[in-house]
């Protein structure tokens, strides 16, 4: 397919030249002409090339993929073939491949494949398309993805604009079908994924390091993983020797899927040290103040926002408060162990303002984020989203 040639504005020529891989449509020249999915060779006021991109009306912005001084021709398989290559030898080099790992292979701009991620699960990958445009582009991304890294099927998911919260996940399988559930390794440790089933698989890679980091604050102590998911944050602090692991979250589904998991470990879900609490977070931790309740270490790593079963969240309304109730029954010396997915906000300010408020003094021990298998790019600082924290009440 040719590609259309399109003229930026001055503002989002300089914004390119700055490290930025997408612009606002409304700084395109004729967009209303623009097809999704379009290849584009983009050029700034004084018809420079800029490089060569796609048109994303969806997403109501343009995204490059190639600049002009890469020497680069078409968006075509070659160049598809060329960005998963250099991916992929990318986290060679970081150590994370291998037999029935799980990591992430493309991640978006830091790859030079805006509109694109990647978690490869063992001999499968999922590749998250962020609109429908994109699902052609998609389709030669996963060929790549099964070519390069020798798997046997790549499940493609559209996360068109809003579909997410409507819960209309489209999804396309490239090769062979995964099994309904498969068992893949991070350090060792086991863990149950569904990669055909909705929109999450049950573990994010993104949070690779820190999960294994909590085995170091956990030896012989009691903890509380609330918003626990699929349970691999307390299979991790199971495994590290904890004296008992609470697991708390709305669904008791996922609270099946995180006993699933306590098996594969050789952990057994129905002994004395372990609990599961289909419950709210925010409930759980009043009851436990009420009933006079002590944990050594709490964990928390709750959505950005959630709606669901009628218990609504927001990090930015509830996570300071939340912060401050769990302070309420963290034992003296206890650990507080927090996470948040979202760049807008500081999760630093948040936990002070939320320790502040239940009156306890603590000291930062530890703050991270992203894993180096999640590269992003200098121009895009909001796609470094992970902050963790981990607090020492003193």
């Amino acid at each position: 397919m040719s590609h259309k040639g399109v003229t930026v504005s001055a503002e989002a020529a300089r914004e390119f030249e700055q490290g930025r891989l997408q612009a606002p449509l409304a700084s395109v020249a004729a967009r209303s002409a623009l097809e999704p999915g379009q290849p584009l060779r983009v050029l700034d006021p004084a018809g420079r090339p800029i490089g060569l991109g796609i048109a994303d009306p969806e997403n109501d912005c343009v995204r490059l993929l190639a600049r002009a001084d890469e020497g680069v021709d078409a968006i075509d398989e070659a160049f598809v073939a060329g960005r998963v290559t250099r991916a992929h030898e990318l986290r060679a080099t970081l150590g994370v491949t291998g037999e029935g790992r799980a990591y992430r292979l493309l991640n978006g701009s830091g790859d030079g494949l805006p509109g694109f991620t990647a978690d490869v699960f063992a001999s499968w990958a999922v590749l998250h398309v962020y609109a429908r445009g994109l699902v052609s582009l998609g389709r030669q991304v996963a060929d790549a993805m099964r070519a390069q890294s020798n798997l046997r099927g790549v499940v493609i998911k559209v996360r068109s604009r809003g579909a997410a919260s409507r819960g209309k996940i489209r999804q396309d399988i490239v090769g062979d079908a995964p099994p309904d559930a498969l068992t893949v390794f991070e350090e060792g440790v086991p863990f149950e994924v569904h990669l055909a089933t909705g929109l999450n698989v049950g573990l994010f890679t993104d949070m690779r390091a820190h999960r294994h980091g909590l085995a170091r604050f956990v030896r012989g102590r009691s903890v509380l993983n609330g918003f626990s998911y699929t349970g691999s944050l307390s299979v991790v602090a199971a495994r590290a020797g904890a004296s008992a692991v609470t697991s708390v979250d709305l669904s008791a589904g996922v609270l099946k899927w995180a006993r699933d998991n306590f098996v594969l470990s050789g952990l057994d879900p129905a002994h004395s040290s372990y609990r599961f609490a289909a419950d709210d977070v925010g409930r759980y931790v009043a009851n436990a103040a009420r009933d006079h309740r002590a944990y050594d270490v709490i964990v928390l790593d709750p959505p950005t926002f959630s709606a669901a079963r009628g218990a609504s969240f927001s990090i930015e309304r509830d996570y300071a408060p939340l912060i401050a109730a769990a302070a309420t029954v963290l034992s003296s010396g206890g650990v507080l162990w927090l996470a948040c997915n979202t760049r807008e906000i500081s999760l630093t300010a948040i936990a002070q303002a939320g320790l502040q408020g239940a009156g306890r003094a603590v000291q930062l021990l530890e703050t991270g984020g992203l894993p180096p298998d999640y590269p992003t790019v200098p121009g895009h600082p909001e796609d470094r989203y992970l902050q963790v924290g981990v607090f020492r009440i003193v």
